[in-house]
């Protein structure tokens, strides 16, 4: 029986001009934030502002999120 191994890969942005740079790339992509609070976050990513994000979670609510009050992103990938 022949099986495919797959990995995940994590890309992480913790540096806020890197954040504000990298985002929108990540658009309708599955993401995880950390807010300066420490409170952590995943959802869908919706829409990206000058200053903040649109973020779907789990339960289809929409959240917006100032872009000054986050402090990581991470992005998983399956490689």
């Amino acid at each position: 029986m022949d099986t495919m191994q797959m990995s995940t890969k994590q890309l992480r942005l913790s540096d806020p001009d890197h954040i504000k740079k990298r985002i929108k790339s990540f658009l309708g992509k599955k993401i995880n934030i950390v807010l300066a609070d420490n409170t952590a976050m995943f959802g869908i990513l919706k829409e990206v502002t000058e200053t903040e994000i649109l973020l779907v979670n789990m339960r289809l609510k929409k959240r917006s999120y100032p872009l000054n009050t986050i402090v990581e992103v991470y992005l998983d990938t399956v490689v």
